[in-house]
């Protein structure tokens, strides 16, 4: 398990956004020079900027990782398992029913994946609006 220590990294600050973030473009770190899997020199996040650092300032941040694991189920899982679950309720309905087992199977599919995308978008829009869930600045370096 990576320490907290391991999450801080640093980066210039290149524009300033609106409601407190600014866009980061990320400095390489000791591990880089050995890698070199990623084009580091062009990576550029967002971030949460607390401390009100400007344009042109080198600061630090923390990599905020706690929520990955609920945003990769929800954007990878959920849908797949919204699609099984509505594989599962068209085949139920076609049986009680007695109409086409295909056509409902595909339809329960369909609805059920396009009902797992507006959850997914409605928690995009709530995610974004907590500033706890972006990087964070925490140190201004360079003035």
């Amino acid at each position: 398990m990576e320490s907290a220590q391991e999450n801080i990294q640093e980066g210039f600050i290149l524009q300033q956004l609106e409601d407190g973030f600014v866009k980061i473009r990320v400095s390489g770190h000791a591990n880089c020079d050995n890698c070199q899997s990623c084009d580091v020199a062009n990576l550029e996040i967002i971030a949460y900027n607390p401390l009100s650092a400007t344009v042109g300032q080198k600061v630090k941040f923390i990599m905020v990782e706690e929520n990955m694991l609920k945003i990769a189920v929800m954007v990878f899982l959920f849908p797949l398992l919204s699609v099984f679950a509505g594989l599962y309720v068209g085949s139920l309905v076609a049986i009680v029913s007695g109409l086409s087992q295909a056509g409902l199977m595909f339809g329960g599919a369909v609805l059920f994946l396009i009902i797992a995308i507006a959850i997914i978008y409605l928690y995009d829009k709530e995610f974004k609006l907590n500033k706890s869930n972006f990087p964070q600045v925490i140190e201004v370096i360079s003035r």
